[in-house]
């Protein structure tokens, strides 16, 4: 049997392997098991709103980061039906240090957090497929492969699939979208199309979500099918779909693509005994909008200063159970309505909807305050912190300010 830990992580990914960082910073020991052979290279999300890139300055990865990506201070939206372009240029705002997004791709993110870890102590393991725990009330047994991990707690950061949330027996609370995303990663010069380097394609047949990934040409283009087609034979058809999107173009390569479906969902606890959840494990959203990534990062974080200060005897364990209760609330409040939301503008099928969007859309674009509210909309995201065992816990980023959002009035405060 391994040696044991505080805290033994599933997943390596980027929610993760910050958290595990975090947690070593914190001076936790830390194990993270991995199934697959290395990190994993699958298009996912890329794009690191200003709330995150707090996150990763605090860890000490930012300026690595940016080296390895680049900045992005625009933002266009595309309703070709009826011609039209907008971009929304980000403004700086009196209390956000940043005033731009960081593009890179989420494989990047968790290699360099995972080499910080590795340097503080952390032992990560690939090739380990997890298929049993057993809590043991003062630690918890996980076996992977033919060898036995013990730890004081377990955190199950695998994704929406999550091993660790099924063998805990936690619901998975909410639904499944009835379509079916496919994210493909393409060398293709969009911006002689007149896309952005991150951009909202708006149409009922082909909504898509592109962004560029890196300064060599490496583009993201994510777009929507009927979850009814085959999935063996998807590949196939992604030639077809970027006849539209090139606009007849055949001058791209297919790097990698990607088909998944689309969740709404959060685990019924994000605790249940020695066992915690973060990112897509503990709750999956559409990826309209890069909610998912922001708020699973800030979950994983906020858990580990938690577990952190609980390890050190400065907090009771009690608090764990308004952890969840937190991160719930966030996804279901605040994640779920903007990122359904920007689903329902970006596939929208009823003309009169559709100039309403559009109606909206030109608002904003003639808003010279429309970037500083989306900046603050990501800053939201980050939710009430807890005021109990997180290094955010006087942090109030977000002064009260009303937004439309996709065009609801709210106030994000």
């Amino acid at each position: 049997m391994a040696e044991p830990t505080d805290v033994l992580i599933v997943g390596a990914g980027p929610v993760g392997m910050l958290t595990a960082l975090a947690l070593a910073q914190a001076g936790a020991s830390v194990r993270v098991l991995e199934k697959e052979a290395h990190i994993i290279n699958s298009p996912r999300a890329a794009v690191y709103f200003p709330s995150t890139l707090i996150i990763l300055e605090e860890l000490g990865l930012l300026d690595e980061l940016l080296e390895i990506g680049f900045k992005n201070r625009n933002f266009g939206t595309h309703v070709p039906e009826f011609g039209y372009h907008s971009v929304v240029v980000t403004e700086p705002v009196e209390g956000i240090p940043y005033d731009y997004q960081l593009h890179a791709g989420q494989h990047e993110v968790a290699r360099v957090a995972m080499e910080h870890a590795q340097a503080l102590g952390v032992e990560v393991l690939f090739g380990k497929e997890v298929t049993a725990i057993d809590d043991q009330g003062d630690e918890i047994a996980v076996v992977a492969g033919d060898q036995t991990y013990t730890a004081k707690w377990l955190i199950g950061a695998d994704g929406a699939r999550s091993t660790v949330r099924r063998l805990a027996d936690i619901e998975f609370e909410g639904h499944t979208w009835p379509e079916r995303f496919v994210a493909t990663n393409v060398k293709f010069p969009f911006k002689e199309l007149g896309y952005e380097q991150a951009n909202f394609v708006c149409d009922p047949e082909n909504m898509a979500v592109i962004a560029q990934l890196d300064r060599d040409g490496l583009w993201r283009c994510t777009y929507m099918e009927d979850s009814a087609l085959p999935l063996e034979t998807y590949e196939d058809r992604i030639h077809e779909r970027y006849e539209w999107f090139m606009q007849g173009r055949k001058d791209y390569e297919i790097v990698s693509s990607s088909p998944y479906m689309l969740h709404q969902r959060a685990g019924e606890t994000l605790h249940k005994g020695r066992v915690l959840l973060a990112g897509d494990a503990a709750h999956a959203t559409n990826p309209c909008g890069g909610l998912g990534l922001t708020s699973g990062v800030w979950t994983g974080v906020i858990l580990a200063d938690i577990l952190g200060a609980i390890l050190r005897g400065e907090e009771d364990e009690e608090v764990l159970d308004r952890f969840s209760d937190e991160r719930r609330r966030i996804f279901w409040d605040v994640v779920t309505p903007a990122a359904t939301e920007n689903k329902r503008m970006l596939q929208e099928s009823d003309p009169e909807k559709r100039q309403q969007d559009l109606a909206h859309i030109r608002a904003l674009d003639e808003n010279p305050e429309s970037g500083a509210l989306l900046m603050l909309f990501a800053y939201k995201v980050i939710g009430d912190v807890l005021r109990e065992g997180s290094r955010w816990a006087d942090a109030d980023p977000t002064p009260r300010v009303a937004i439309d959002i996709g065009g609801r009035q709210g106030q994000i405060h």
